[in-house]
This record gives C-alpha cells, structure tokens and sequence, in this order.
C-alpha cells in the first residue's frame, strides 16, 4: 500500500477527517470547553502546514499530527504550563516571528492501522521539516497512554515506572525515548476542564453525591468535585524533547 505525507495547507479537504480522527482518539469529555480547546480549530485555521496528514493510496486518512510553531529557550523552566496555555498564546498571538520548536499538541492513528509505524513516521517527518526553520525542534506535552488504568499514581512516579527490561513501562511515553527524545518535566494542568456537575453525572450516568475525587472513564487522574456544584479535570502530561533532525 502506497502512503503519501501531506498537510492541511496542501489538502484542506482533509480537515473533517482530521477533526474526527482526532476526537475518537481521546475520551469524549476531552473535547468539551477549555482554554485550548475553544481554539483547537483556531489551529487549523492559522497553522495548516502543520496539520500533517498521512494517507493511503485511496485518498483514506491514516494518521494525523497536530502542532504549531512556538518560541522556547531550550530549558524545562521556560516550558509552557501545557496544551491549553500553547494554544491560547499561539493561536490568540499569532506565531512568532522567529519560532524556536514545534510543539506537538496530538498524533493520532486509526485503530485499524495502529502498530504499522505510522505515528513514528509523522514523528520523523516533524523533526525534519522543523530542522530549516524551528532550530529547537519538537516539544509534546505527551499523553501516555497506559496512564488511565492507574489513576491514582502520581504522573512523575508513573513516568519512571519501568519494564522488567528496563525500558520505559509506557508504550507512548516509551515510543518517544527511543525515537531519542528527553523527559523534560511534568505539565501538572496541561489541560484543564471544569464543568456543572450535572454535566458530569450525565455523562458518567450516576450521579456526584458530594465533594470528593472520582474515577472518571479515560481520566489520566480523577475528577475533582468541589462543593462550588463544578466537578474540575486537571490533565497531566509528560514534556519531551526531540531535536531537530537535518535531512
């Protein structure tokens, strides 16, 4: 099967495709209201270039990136809090005029081709096109993936949670450290979403009797309810870094 890499700018027609692929790869409460997701598509409209775009030969989406250049001076100190604060400041801001990294905010593979080096590909293709233009490279706040089974541990003592082998227990966390990135720190609120407890119970179809913490389907940690009557999740992502690669 022959693939092709494209982007957003070159094929828009793409765009439902990517939305979509995008959202059935995530917990569906990911998508309701935060800062940054009010300007998710804000991204699409302004950084087409970066929304790569890999297809098979029948024009079919496979696997999508998302990112947007930023600035960054190269420490773990001057990373952004997280998704929603990269998204707010780029998309409200514009780019910069002389962007240091791309920050990739979400790869994502349908389920019928996952295992096939798709989201290592558009990985490799990020770092090459960002190594003319983007001196840094790339910066992804990183949802590991194997994180919503154990909720109640801390994102740092999970991140070091290894194999009997020794590698690296996540397989996403674990894909990018051997593709050569570097754990750069923890975004403790990458993504924060607060919402009406009755939106909370609707979707988890049982009700939120008082305050407390409670297990939330495909939360990385729980959902937090205050007796305010809102229930708050605080996603927490790990930072890499993978240096630009010159073709």
């Amino acid at each position: 099967m022959a693939l092709t890499l494209t982007d957003l700018s070159r094929d828009p027609w793409l765009l439902p495709e990517v939305d979509a692929l995008t959202g059935a790869n995530m917990p569906a409460f990911m998508s309701w209201e935060s800062p940054g997701n009010w300007r998710w598509h804000g991204m699409y409209e302004r950084f087409p270039a970066h929304q790569l775009c890999l297809v098979d030969d029948a024009g079919t989406l496979l696997a999508a990136a998302n990112g947007l250049p930023v600035r960054w001076d190269g420490t773990a100190a001057s990373l952004p809090s997280g998704s929603d604060e990269v998204l707010v400041e780029t998309v409200d801001h514009g780019p910069p005029d002389h962007p240091d990294a791309v920050c990739m905010l979400s790869v994502s593979v349908d389920p019928a081709h996952r295992a096939a080096g798709h989201a290592e590909r558009l990985l490799a293709e990020v770092r090459t096109r960002s190594a003319g233009w983007c001196p840094r490279g790339l910066i992804i706040p990183v949802r590991p993936t194997r994180k919503p089974r154990y909720p109640l541990i801390p994102i740092e003592e999970y991140a070091d949670w290894r194999r009997p082998d020794g590698r690296c227990f996540d397989p996403w966390l674990r894909t990018h450290l051997e593709l050569g990135a570097r754990r750069l720190g923890i975004a403790h609120r990458s993504l924060v979403i607060r919402q009406p407890v009755s939106r909370w119970e609707e979707f988890l179809g049982h009700p939120l009797p008082g305050p407390g913490d409670y297990p939330l389907p495909g939360g990385l940690v729980p959902l937090r309810v205050a007796d305010d009557g809102h229930g708050t999740y605080a996603e927490p992502n790990v930072w890499v870094h993978h240096p630009a690669v010159v073709p």
